[in-house]
Protein backbone atom coordinates (compact mmCIF):
# COMPACT_ATOMS: atom_id res chain seq x y z
CA UNK A 1 0.00 0.00 0.00
CA UNK A 2 1.62 3.37 -0.99
CA UNK A 3 2.96 5.38 2.09
CA UNK A 4 2.57 2.58 4.63
CA UNK A 5 6.12 1.42 4.00
CA UNK A 6 8.30 1.01 7.07
CA UNK A 7 8.47 4.61 9.09
CA UNK A 8 5.43 6.07 7.21
CA UNK A 9 2.56 7.31 9.10
CA UNK A 10 0.11 4.77 8.31
CA UNK A 11 2.89 1.88 9.29
CA UNK A 12 3.32 4.32 12.36
CA UNK A 13 -0.43 4.08 13.15
CA UNK A 14 -0.24 0.42 12.40
CA UNK A 15 2.25 -0.51 15.34
CA UNK A 16 0.34 2.08 17.61
CA UNK A 17 -2.72 0.37 17.10
CA UNK A 18 -1.38 -3.13 17.55
CA UNK A 19 0.58 -2.58 21.18
CA UNK A 20 -2.97 -0.94 21.97
CA UNK A 21 -4.66 -3.94 21.01
CA UNK A 22 -2.49 -6.18 22.90
CA UNK A 23 -2.47 -4.09 25.96
CA UNK A 24 -6.20 -4.44 25.94
CA UNK A 25 -6.15 -8.38 25.34
CA UNK A 26 -3.71 -8.92 27.91
CA UNK A 27 -5.84 -7.15 30.43
CA UNK A 28 -8.69 -7.45 29.38
CA UNK A 29 -10.31 -4.11 30.99
CA UNK A 30 -7.82 -1.08 31.06
CA UNK A 31 -8.04 2.70 31.52
CA UNK A 32 -6.70 5.01 29.52
CA UNK A 33 -3.67 5.78 31.92
CA UNK A 34 -3.01 2.46 32.36
CA UNK A 35 -2.89 1.59 28.36
CA UNK A 36 -0.71 4.12 28.61
CA UNK A 37 1.74 2.75 31.04
CA UNK A 38 1.84 -0.43 29.59
CA UNK A 39 2.41 1.04 25.97
CA UNK A 40 5.21 3.49 26.86
CA UNK A 41 2.64 5.76 24.40
CA UNK A 42 1.67 9.31 24.82
CA UNK A 43 -1.99 9.92 25.93
CA UNK A 44 -3.18 11.42 22.77
CA UNK A 45 -1.69 8.33 20.61
CA UNK A 46 -3.05 6.16 22.88
CA UNK A 47 -6.71 8.24 22.07
CA UNK A 48 -6.34 7.98 18.54
CA UNK A 49 -5.13 4.60 18.33
CA UNK A 50 -8.32 3.52 20.38
CA UNK A 51 -10.99 5.71 18.20
CA UNK A 52 -9.44 3.87 14.84
CA UNK A 53 -9.39 0.26 16.61
CA UNK A 54 -13.40 1.49 18.44
CA UNK A 55 -14.54 2.47 14.31
CA UNK A 56 -12.89 -1.15 13.29
CA UNK A 57 -14.70 -2.76 15.79
CA UNK A 58 -11.94 -4.81 17.69
CA UNK A 59 -12.61 -2.32 20.80
CA UNK A 60 -15.27 -0.89 23.35
CA UNK A 61 -15.75 1.54 25.87
CA UNK A 62 -17.84 0.91 29.08
CA UNK A 63 -18.00 2.62 32.58
CA UNK A 64 -15.63 1.19 35.26
CA UNK A 65 -16.96 -0.26 38.78
CA UNK A 66 -19.28 -3.13 39.45
CA UNK A 67 -22.41 -2.70 38.23
CA UNK A 68 -25.29 -0.99 40.43
CA UNK A 69 -22.48 0.99 42.51
CA UNK A 70 -23.17 4.69 43.39
CA UNK A 71 -20.89 7.29 42.00
CA UNK A 72 -19.36 10.69 42.55
CA UNK A 73 -18.76 12.69 39.44
CA UNK A 74 -17.84 11.52 35.95
CA UNK A 75 -17.69 7.72 35.62
CA UNK A 76 -13.99 6.32 34.63
CA UNK A 77 -14.19 4.66 30.93
CA UNK A 78 -12.61 1.84 30.40
CA UNK A 79 -11.69 -0.17 27.03
CA UNK A 80 -12.17 -4.06 26.31
CA UNK A 81 -11.21 -6.17 23.56
CA UNK A 82 -14.78 -7.07 21.49
CA UNK A 83 -14.51 -10.75 21.21
CA UNK A 84 -17.68 -10.97 19.73
CA UNK A 85 -16.73 -9.05 16.65
CA UNK A 86 -16.17 -12.64 15.09
CA UNK A 87 -15.76 -16.34 15.83
CA UNK A 88 -13.59 -18.92 14.61
CA UNK A 89 -14.32 -22.87 14.00
CA UNK A 90 -12.46 -25.61 15.10
CA UNK A 91 -12.73 -28.65 14.12
CA UNK A 92 -11.43 -32.39 14.84
CA UNK A 93 -11.94 -35.52 12.20
CA UNK A 94 -11.30 -38.90 14.10
CA UNK A 95 -11.96 -42.60 13.33
CA UNK A 96 -14.47 -42.49 15.59
CA UNK A 97 -16.05 -39.26 16.35
CA UNK A 98 -15.97 -35.68 14.94
CA UNK A 99 -16.34 -32.74 17.15
CA UNK A 100 -16.72 -29.15 16.05
CA UNK A 101 -16.41 -26.07 18.35
CA UNK A 102 -17.17 -22.69 17.72
CA UNK A 103 -15.40 -19.93 20.05
CA UNK A 104 -15.13 -16.19 20.28
CA UNK A 105 -11.92 -13.96 19.61
CA UNK A 106 -10.53 -14.81 22.72
CA UNK A 107 -10.79 -18.54 22.49
CA UNK A 108 -14.02 -18.88 24.60
CA UNK A 109 -16.37 -21.63 23.11
CA UNK A 110 -19.51 -20.31 22.39
CA UNK A 111 -20.89 -23.97 21.14
CA UNK A 112 -20.00 -27.09 20.37
CA UNK A 113 -21.35 -30.34 18.62
CA UNK A 114 -19.80 -34.44 18.19
CA UNK A 115 -21.47 -37.03 16.06
CA UNK A 116 -19.85 -40.27 15.14
CA UNK A 117 -17.96 -41.32 12.12
CA UNK A 118 -18.19 -45.17 12.81
CA UNK A 119 -20.50 -45.35 9.43
CA UNK A 120 -18.73 -42.87 7.30
CA UNK A 121 -17.12 -45.54 5.00
CA UNK A 122 -15.78 -43.38 2.46
CA UNK A 123 -15.05 -39.50 1.91
CA UNK A 124 -18.24 -38.25 0.76
CA UNK A 125 -20.05 -39.51 3.66
CA UNK A 126 -17.24 -38.33 6.43
CA UNK A 127 -17.43 -35.26 4.46
CA UNK A 128 -21.51 -34.90 5.16
CA UNK A 129 -20.94 -35.81 8.68
CA UNK A 130 -18.61 -33.00 8.92
CA UNK A 131 -20.55 -30.66 7.61
CA UNK A 132 -23.79 -31.91 9.56
CA UNK A 133 -21.47 -31.64 12.62
CA UNK A 134 -20.62 -27.90 11.56
CA UNK A 135 -24.36 -26.50 10.97
CA UNK A 136 -25.35 -28.50 14.27
CA UNK A 137 -22.42 -26.49 16.21
CA UNK A 138 -23.03 -23.20 14.45
CA UNK A 139 -26.98 -23.45 15.14
CA UNK A 140 -26.07 -24.36 18.62
CA UNK A 141 -24.06 -21.13 18.48
CA UNK A 142 -26.85 -18.86 17.21
CA UNK A 143 -23.63 -17.47 15.04
CA UNK A 144 -23.91 -16.71 10.98
CA UNK A 145 -21.45 -18.71 8.90
CA UNK A 146 -20.52 -15.11 7.47
CA UNK A 147 -19.54 -14.28 11.33
CA UNK A 148 -16.61 -16.97 11.01
CA UNK A 149 -13.00 -15.50 10.60
CA UNK A 150 -11.26 -18.32 10.03
CA UNK A 151 -12.18 -22.20 10.60
CA UNK A 152 -8.97 -25.12 11.25
CA UNK A 153 -9.60 -28.73 10.80
CA UNK A 154 -7.29 -31.46 12.63
CA UNK A 155 -6.79 -34.80 10.80
CA UNK A 156 -5.08 -37.72 10.90
CA UNK A 157 -2.47 -38.39 8.94
CA UNK A 158 0.90 -36.23 6.94
CA UNK A 159 -0.86 -32.69 5.91
CA UNK A 160 0.77 -31.17 2.92
CA UNK A 161 0.71 -27.84 3.98
CA UNK A 162 1.84 -26.48 0.49
CA UNK A 163 -0.49 -28.44 -1.55
CA UNK A 164 -3.25 -28.63 1.62
CA UNK A 165 -3.87 -32.36 0.85
CA UNK A 166 -3.87 -35.24 3.23
CA UNK A 167 -0.78 -37.20 1.73
CA UNK A 168 -1.31 -40.39 4.65
CA UNK A 169 -4.40 -41.36 6.31
CA UNK A 170 -4.49 -45.12 6.74
CA UNK A 171 -7.45 -44.82 9.66
CA UNK A 172 -9.70 -43.15 7.15
CA UNK A 173 -10.98 -44.46 4.50
CA UNK A 174 -10.15 -42.63 1.01
CA UNK A 175 -9.03 -39.79 3.04
CA UNK A 176 -5.26 -39.83 1.14
CA UNK A 177 -4.79 -37.10 -1.38
CA UNK A 178 -8.09 -35.48 -0.34
CA UNK A 179 -7.91 -31.46 -0.39
CA UNK A 180 -9.61 -31.11 2.77
CA UNK A 181 -9.92 -27.08 2.52
CA UNK A 182 -11.03 -26.53 -0.93
CA UNK A 183 -13.95 -29.26 -0.03
CA UNK A 184 -15.15 -27.05 3.18
CA UNK A 185 -14.10 -23.83 1.45
CA UNK A 186 -16.97 -24.04 -0.10
CA UNK A 187 -19.14 -23.87 3.17
CA UNK A 188 -17.49 -21.08 4.26
CA UNK A 189 -16.30 -17.53 3.49
CA UNK A 190 -13.42 -17.52 5.51
CA UNK A 191 -9.84 -19.33 4.98
CA UNK A 192 -9.86 -23.09 6.23
CA UNK A 193 -6.91 -24.28 7.59
CA UNK A 194 -5.66 -27.91 7.89
CA UNK A 195 -3.27 -29.45 10.48
CA UNK A 196 -2.16 -32.62 11.78
CA UNK A 197 -4.81 -33.67 14.36
CA UNK A 198 -1.56 -34.57 16.91
CA UNK A 199 0.07 -31.27 16.55
CA UNK A 200 -3.22 -29.59 17.11
CA UNK A 201 -3.28 -31.20 20.36
CA UNK A 202 0.22 -30.35 21.40
CA UNK A 203 -1.13 -26.61 20.86
CA UNK A 204 -3.95 -26.75 22.90
CA UNK A 205 -1.81 -28.42 25.80
CA UNK A 206 0.64 -25.70 25.27
CA UNK A 207 -1.84 -23.05 25.25
CA UNK A 208 -4.76 -24.10 28.25
CA UNK A 209 -3.38 -27.32 28.94
CA UNK A 210 -0.99 -29.28 31.17
CA UNK A 211 2.03 -27.49 29.32
CA UNK A 212 0.98 -24.11 29.53
CA UNK A 213 4.30 -22.95 30.52
CA UNK A 214 6.79 -25.22 29.18
CA UNK A 215 8.36 -23.97 26.12
CA UNK A 216 9.56 -27.91 24.72
CA UNK A 217 6.99 -30.36 24.88
CA UNK A 218 5.85 -33.76 23.27
CA UNK A 219 2.69 -34.52 23.64
CA UNK A 220 2.03 -37.82 22.70
CA UNK A 221 -1.45 -39.47 21.89
CA UNK A 222 -1.61 -43.09 23.21
CA UNK A 223 -4.98 -45.14 22.26
CA UNK A 224 -5.81 -47.34 19.16
CA UNK A 225 -3.16 -45.17 17.51
CA UNK A 226 0.13 -43.88 18.39
CA UNK A 227 1.39 -40.19 17.28
CA UNK A 228 3.62 -37.60 18.75
CA UNK A 229 3.40 -33.52 18.37
CA UNK A 230 6.42 -31.51 19.35
CA UNK A 231 6.75 -28.10 20.17
CA UNK A 232 10.49 -26.79 20.29
CA UNK A 233 11.15 -23.85 21.99
CA UNK A 234 7.21 -22.69 21.70
CA UNK A 235 6.80 -23.25 17.95
CA UNK A 236 5.45 -26.56 16.56
CA UNK A 237 7.71 -28.44 14.36
CA UNK A 238 6.20 -30.35 11.76
CA UNK A 239 9.51 -31.62 9.92
CA UNK A 240 10.65 -30.97 6.45
CA UNK A 241 7.22 -33.05 4.72
CA UNK A 242 5.67 -33.13 7.65
CA UNK A 243 5.95 -36.04 9.03
CA UNK A 244 7.47 -35.19 12.48
CA UNK A 245 6.08 -37.40 15.28
CA UNK A 246 4.90 -40.22 13.37
CA UNK A 247 5.88 -42.82 16.04
CA UNK A 248 3.42 -44.70 15.33
CA UNK A 249 5.98 -46.86 12.33
CA UNK A 250 8.45 -46.69 14.73
CA UNK A 251 10.54 -50.06 14.32
CA UNK A 252 12.05 -50.40 17.52
CA UNK A 253 11.02 -53.56 19.20
CA UNK A 254 11.69 -56.88 18.36
CA UNK A 255 7.73 -57.57 19.14
CA UNK A 256 7.23 -54.78 15.81
CA UNK A 257 8.49 -56.49 13.24
CA UNK A 258 8.76 -55.73 9.16
CA UNK A 259 8.70 -52.74 7.70
CA UNK A 260 7.96 -49.13 8.62
CA UNK A 261 4.18 -49.09 6.61
CA UNK A 262 0.71 -49.41 8.20
CA UNK A 263 -0.91 -53.44 8.21
CA UNK A 264 -4.29 -53.60 6.78
CA UNK A 265 -5.82 -51.65 9.76
CA UNK A 266 -3.75 -48.77 8.81
CA UNK A 267 -1.77 -49.39 12.36
CA UNK A 268 2.43 -48.95 12.45
CA UNK A 269 4.58 -51.33 13.73
CA UNK A 270 4.74 -49.73 17.18
CA UNK A 271 0.52 -48.93 17.39
CA UNK A 272 0.70 -52.79 16.74
CA UNK A 273 2.97 -53.32 19.38
CA UNK A 274 1.69 -51.08 21.93
CA UNK A 275 -1.38 -49.70 20.98
CA UNK A 276 -5.40 -50.20 22.37
CA UNK A 277 -5.66 -53.81 20.12
CA UNK A 278 -2.12 -55.04 21.21
CA UNK A 279 -2.62 -54.82 24.85
CA UNK A 280 -6.00 -56.54 24.65
CA UNK A 281 -4.52 -59.63 21.94
CA UNK A 282 -1.82 -59.77 24.93
CA UNK A 283 -4.49 -59.73 27.92
CA UNK A 284 -6.69 -62.33 26.59
CA UNK A 285 -3.13 -64.24 25.50
CA UNK A 286 -2.76 -64.17 28.67
CA UNK A 287 -5.84 -64.72 30.43
CA UNK A 288 -6.24 -68.12 28.57
CA UNK A 289 -3.35 -69.44 30.19
CA UNK A 290 -3.52 -71.45 33.19
CA UNK A 291 -2.11 -69.09 35.32
CA UNK A 292 -4.48 -66.38 33.80
CA UNK A 293 -7.96 -68.02 34.45
CA UNK A 294 -9.20 -66.95 37.40
CA UNK A 295 -7.84 -63.16 36.65
CA UNK A 296 -10.45 -60.33 35.70
CA UNK A 297 -9.51 -59.88 32.58
CA UNK A 298 -10.73 -63.80 31.44
CA UNK A 299 -13.58 -62.57 32.86
CA UNK A 300 -14.25 -60.01 30.61
CA UNK A 301 -15.31 -61.24 27.71
CA UNK A 302 -14.80 -60.33 24.09
CA UNK A 303 -16.01 -57.11 24.84
CA UNK A 304 -12.66 -56.12 26.61
CA UNK A 305 -11.22 -52.84 26.65
CA UNK A 306 -7.50 -51.79 26.93
CA UNK A 307 -8.65 -49.64 29.96
CA UNK A 308 -9.81 -52.66 31.81
CA UNK A 309 -6.59 -54.12 31.54
CA UNK A 310 -4.90 -51.24 33.51
CA UNK A 311 -7.96 -51.23 36.13
CA UNK A 312 -7.31 -54.83 36.86
CA UNK A 313 -3.86 -54.52 37.03
CA UNK A 314 -3.90 -51.65 39.89
CA UNK A 315 -6.72 -53.73 41.87
CA UNK A 316 -3.91 -56.71 42.10
CA UNK A 317 -4.78 -58.90 39.59
CA UNK A 318 -1.52 -60.18 38.46
CA UNK A 319 -2.29 -61.39 35.11
CA UNK A 320 -3.33 -57.76 33.95
CA UNK A 321 -0.21 -56.74 35.93
CA UNK A 322 1.87 -58.70 33.84
CA UNK A 323 0.38 -57.15 30.58
CA UNK A 324 0.97 -53.63 31.77
CA UNK A 325 4.04 -54.39 33.11
CA UNK A 326 5.17 -55.59 29.28
CA UNK A 327 3.14 -52.67 27.69
CA UNK A 328 5.32 -49.97 29.59
CA UNK A 329 8.28 -51.26 28.83
CA UNK A 330 8.12 -51.13 24.97
CA UNK A 331 6.24 -48.10 25.27
CA UNK A 332 8.94 -46.50 27.44
CA UNK A 333 11.52 -48.16 24.94
CA UNK A 334 9.66 -46.61 21.70
CA UNK A 335 9.89 -43.01 23.64
CA UNK A 336 13.23 -43.28 24.56
CA UNK A 337 15.15 -42.82 21.22
CA UNK A 338 12.46 -39.26 20.90
CA UNK A 339 13.24 -38.10 23.68
CA UNK A 340 16.92 -38.62 23.44
CA UNK A 341 16.94 -36.80 20.19
CA UNK A 342 14.84 -33.59 21.64
CA UNK A 343 15.58 -33.52 25.08
CA UNK A 344 11.97 -31.58 26.02
CA UNK A 345 11.07 -30.53 29.59
CA UNK A 346 7.51 -31.78 29.42
CA UNK A 347 6.43 -35.02 27.74
CA UNK A 348 2.14 -34.83 27.90
CA UNK A 349 0.14 -38.47 27.79
CA UNK A 350 -2.99 -38.03 26.10
CA UNK A 351 -5.48 -39.89 23.71
CA UNK A 352 -7.88 -42.78 25.68
CA UNK A 353 -4.78 -44.64 27.70
CA UNK A 354 -4.23 -41.22 29.37
CA UNK A 355 -7.47 -42.46 31.27
CA UNK A 356 -4.91 -45.35 33.12
CA UNK A 357 -4.38 -44.85 36.67
CA UNK A 358 -1.96 -42.98 38.22
CA UNK A 359 0.15 -46.09 38.80
CA UNK A 360 0.53 -46.42 35.10
CA UNK A 361 1.97 -42.87 35.00
CA UNK A 362 4.30 -43.77 38.00
CA UNK A 363 5.78 -46.81 36.26
CA UNK A 364 6.13 -45.15 33.07
CA UNK A 365 8.10 -42.53 34.32
CA UNK A 366 10.22 -44.82 36.53
CA UNK A 367 10.64 -46.80 32.75
CA UNK A 368 11.80 -43.61 31.12
CA UNK A 369 14.03 -42.64 33.72
CA UNK A 370 16.08 -45.98 33.17
CA UNK A 371 16.39 -45.33 29.63
CA UNK A 372 17.18 -41.24 29.59
CA UNK A 373 20.18 -39.25 30.69
CA UNK A 374 17.58 -36.58 31.35
CA UNK A 375 13.80 -37.48 31.71
CA UNK A 376 11.26 -35.43 31.11
CA UNK A 377 8.38 -34.46 33.50
CA UNK A 378 5.96 -36.84 32.20
CA UNK A 379 2.30 -35.84 32.40
CA UNK A 380 -1.22 -36.66 32.09
CA UNK A 381 -3.56 -34.39 29.49
CA UNK A 382 -5.25 -32.07 31.29
CA UNK A 383 -7.85 -31.66 28.42
CA UNK A 384 -8.43 -35.26 27.03
CA UNK A 385 -10.56 -35.73 24.53
CA UNK A 386 -11.15 -32.17 23.38
CA UNK A 387 -7.49 -31.29 22.86
CA UNK A 388 -7.35 -31.29 19.19
CA UNK A 389 -10.58 -29.15 18.60
CA UNK A 390 -9.15 -26.45 21.19
CA UNK A 391 -5.73 -26.39 19.11
CA UNK A 392 -7.52 -26.49 16.18
CA UNK A 393 -9.29 -23.26 17.49
CA UNK A 394 -6.09 -22.04 18.52
CA UNK A 395 -4.74 -22.22 15.40
CA UNK A 396 -7.79 -20.90 13.85
CA UNK A 397 -7.08 -17.52 15.89
CA UNK A 398 -3.16 -17.27 15.08
CA UNK A 399 -4.77 -17.09 11.63
CA UNK A 400 -6.85 -14.42 12.50
CA UNK A 401 -4.35 -12.50 14.53
CA UNK A 402 -2.20 -12.95 11.40
CA UNK A 403 -4.35 -11.88 8.61
CA UNK A 404 -6.87 -8.97 10.33
CA UNK A 405 -5.70 -7.83 13.84
CA UNK A 406 -3.46 -4.97 13.96
CA UNK A 407 0.11 -6.37 14.07
CA UNK A 408 3.46 -4.90 14.92
CA UNK A 409 5.03 -6.24 11.19
CA UNK A 410 1.84 -5.25 9.09
CA UNK A 411 1.74 -2.03 7.81
CA UNK A 412 -2.05 -2.92 6.38
CA UNK A 413 -4.59 -1.53 8.07
CA UNK A 414 -7.20 -3.53 9.90
CA UNK A 415 -9.88 -4.98 8.51
CA UNK A 416 -13.49 -3.98 9.70
CA UNK A 417 -15.64 -5.49 12.09
CA UNK A 418 -19.24 -5.57 12.47
CA UNK A 419 -20.23 -2.39 15.02
CA UNK A 420 -23.60 -1.93 15.01
CA UNK A 421 -26.89 -4.22 15.67
CA UNK A 422 -27.91 -2.96 12.09
CA UNK A 423 -24.23 -4.34 9.86
CA UNK A 424 -24.24 -7.32 12.01
CA UNK A 425 -28.00 -7.84 10.91
CA UNK A 426 -27.14 -7.31 7.04
CA UNK A 427 -24.25 -9.51 7.04
CA UNK A 428 -26.59 -11.90 8.67
CA UNK A 429 -29.05 -11.93 6.05
CA UNK A 430 -26.39 -11.54 3.16
CA UNK A 431 -26.66 -14.83 0.90
CA UNK A 432 -23.59 -18.01 1.92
Amino acid sequence: MRGAGPGSPAALRQMNQAHVLAAVRRADLLRLGEIAELTGLSRPTVVAALDELCEAGWVSFCDDGPPGRQRVGRPARVVRFRAEAGFVVGIDVGAHTTEVVVADLDGVPVASARQSTTGAHDRTQLLGVIRATVHDALTRSGIPRNHVMSVAVGSPGIVNLDERTIVQAPSLPGWASINLAKELRSSFRAPVLVENDVNLAVLAECWRGAAATTRDVVFVLWGERVGAGIVIDGRLHRGSAGAAGEVGYLNVLETAGGDAVADDDGLGPFERAVGSRAIVAMARAEASRPRGRTSRIAAAGPELDALEVFRASEAGDRAARRVVDAVIARFARGLAPLLLVLDPDMVVIGGRLAGAGDAMFEALRASVRRLCLVAPQIERSMLGEDAVAIGAVRLALSDVEERVLPRLDSASLPRRAATTRAEGRARAEAPA
